[in-house]
Parts: structure tokens; sequence; C-alpha cells
């Protein structure tokens, strides 16, 4: 499936964007349903700024996915 050109223009500004399955590739940790479980409630858990909702399609923003988690860690962002 390709990817929509408002994500298109976000990667050309030096955004990273990924799909859940690119997401749990980078991240041999996670799989797919446990991204997919993050996702569905980053309302509650601080992820959803890093969440980006084009029509169906959601991609994540893979440098504030690692962000997100030194922050969840106590680490400050790199």
């Amino acid at each position: 499936m390709a990817i929509p050109q408002a994500a298109r223009d976000e990667q050309q500004k030096g955004l990273r964007l990924g799909t859940t399955q690119q997401l749990a590739k980078e991240h041999p940790g996670l799989s797919e349903p446990s991204v997919r479980a993050l996702i569905h409630k980053s309302d509650r858990n601080g992820l959803s700024p890093h969440i980006y909702r084009i029509g169906r399609r959601v991609l994540i923003d893979l440098d504030g996915f690692q962000r997100w988690v030194r922050e969840l860690n106590g680490r400050t962002a790199a």
C-alpha cells in the first residue's frame, strides 16, 4: 500500500513515519498487536503526539516513539 501524500510531505521535512508493522520490525521486543494496543490507548499513555491518522491509515513518528519510551523510563531524550 502506498504512503499517502501528506505522510510523504512530513517525511521530506525530516519526520520518520512508519506503520505498526515497521515499528514492530524496528523494535523486536514489540509485536504488531502490542503496537496497535499502545496506539489504541495513546490518549491515556501519552503516545498520541506521535500518532498521525490519515484517513484509515495510522502512522507513527518513529523517532518520537523512541523519545516517548525513554521518557517513560525516566531517561532524557537524546
